[in-house]
């Protein structure tokens, strides 16, 4: 009966990642156009590295170290020519966290208290004390130096990728195929210039989601998972999306795993309990300190403001003055502002013929998805002049890449129907299914689902693994 449930449950999710996926790389033809004279260049260096990674996995007197160094080393190598050929700078958001950093160093908290930005959106705070430590630091070079960070945490992102499909696939090639495509994949290179969060909470992501593998195929001590909890948490105060992770761990934890109730109980509470700790004593240390005035998960706005942005019909769910004035109309009052987005919320839900909202929630989806870099190349261009640009690399280019991971993507999802072994993989298509309906729900930016792109690299190797079997050569990657 449990098996026939985790089967239906599983075709079920599987079968519509599949619709969806399909729609997608459709979409993404959007993107494509006629290629030019400039737009050779960088297809000959993303296919070059394909190859140098291609022929390095294939030589047998290579050890597997070297063969992970080399890759490594082109990744960084990749992630270097960006940040050379782009002199990004803090825009936007990114801006004013920048800005509020350098404030804090001068004793003014004032962003962080009242209406300010950051008691707005307290999910800043951590970063904006991150670039504060940064600024301390290298008072002179400070935005160099958060780029040569964020090449390196792009370096370590590559390495955790390889190793968990390592661990998934229970083959150390299709790890190295995994830390190959990682390499070259849009979202990964491009946002290495620019100065957001995820850079620096992925790898936490990674590792959690590594550390919680190794736990359910018990090559590790069940008591790892503390230390998963501590990790995640960490990664949370980066990026507060990590909500969808614990979800996902927990389903995992109930539908995959044969361990009995009491069991999976405890399990649950040996990661959730740090996570909570973390974040808890976190928040009420810079509260105690007069840093922050309200919870890092609670600021002076309410969180449904960004629902009500992902609502609106004529933006496509974005963000919008129409939505974004709610707050301004309303003095700001908590109450106020939650009570009247709600009333919109459930007025354009239940007022809008059932078609179009369908349609409105699938365009958005596929939107949400189907660009190349995730916005990757508009931040890092953004107010650059043009001719500070050495090779204006176009998203038509980055699309051809993106492109043909998805691709790979879709034939894993339809290999995925018909073999059910390596159910590890399953936690990746738990945690992809989960942010696909965060996003759905709250205002849309290409930018917001940058924090679960590796899992289209995880993916993508199932993609290869269809090939393999098709081709008779699945047992050409050794198994570990």
């Amino acid at each position: 009966m449990i098996k026939r449930f985790v089967k239906l449950f599983t075709n079920f999710y599987i079968n519509i990642l599949i619709i969806l996926m399909a729609m997608v790389i459709v979409s993404c033809s959007y993107y494509l156009g006629k290629l030019e004279i400039m737009d050779i260049a960088p297809i000959i260096i993303g296919v070059a590295i394909i190859f140098l990674c291609f022929f390095t996995i294939k030589n047998k007197k290579i050890s597997n170290r070297w063969k992970l160094s080399i890759i490594l080393f082109l990744g960084f190598i990749l992630r270097g020519l960006w940040l050379l050929n782009i002199n990004s700078s803090p825009t936007s958001d990114f801006r004013v966290i920048y800005e509020v950093a350098g404030s804090l160093l001068e004793g003014d908290v004032g962003a962080f208290w009242g209406n300010g930005y950051i008691a707005r959106f307290p999910h800043l705070t951590i970063m904006s004390l991150y670039m504060s430590f940064m600024i301390k630091v290298f008072p002179v070079n400070n935005l160099i130096a958060m780029k040569i960070f964020n090449l390196l945490f792009g370096v370590l992102t590559i390495y955790l990728i390889y190793l968990l499909a390592k661990e998934i696939f229970k083959s150390k090639k299709l790890g190295l195929c995994a830390a190959s495509i990682a390499t070259i994949f849009p979202p990964l290179v491009t946002y290495v210039g620019v100065y957001c969060t995820e850079n620096i909470a992925i790898p936490f992501y990674l590792l959690s989601t590594y550390i919680f593998v190794l736990v359910v195929k018990k090559k590790v001590n069940k008591y790892y998972l503390i230390l998963l909890g501590i990790i995640l948490s960490f990664g949370n105060l980066f990026r507060m999306v990590a909500t969808i992770m614990l979800i996902a761990f927990a389903m995992y934890i109930i539908i995959y795993t044969n361990d009995k109730l009491p069991e999976k109980i405890k399990k649950l509470a040996l990661y959730l309990i740090p996570y909570f700790l973390v974040l808890i004593t976190v928040s009420f240390s810079l509260q105690s300190l007069r840093v922050t005035e309200f919870h890092l998960w609670k600021g002076s706005e309410p969180k449904i403001t960004s629902i009500l942005k992902g609502s609106n019909l004529e933006s496509w769910g974005r963000w919008n003055e129409e939505d974004a004035s709610i707050v301004n109309n309303n003095n700001y009052d908590y109450e106020l502002i939650e009570e009247e987005s709600k009333k919109i919320i459930i007025e354009r839900l239940t007022t809008t013929p059932p078609l179009k909202l369908a349609g409105f929630y699938l365009v958005k989806f596929v939107n949400q998805w189907n660009e190349g870099d995730f916005g990757g190349s508009y931040w890092s261009k953004l107010y650059v002049p043009e001719e500070e640009i050495i090779i204006d690399v176009k998203l038509k280019v980055l699309e051809i890449f993106y492109m043909g991971t998805l691709i790979l993507v879709f034939l894993g999802l339809i290999n995925r129907r018909k073999n059910n072994s390596d159910s590890e993989i399953n936690l990746i298509y738990l945690i992809l299914c989960g942010y696909g309906v965060m996003c759905l729900i709250t205002e849309s930016q290409a930018r917001y689902s940058l924090i679960i792109a590796w899992a289209f690299i995880i993916l993508a190797i199932e993609g290869i693994r269809f090939l393999l079997r098709k081709s008779n050569r699945e047992d050409t990657f050794e198994k570990i």
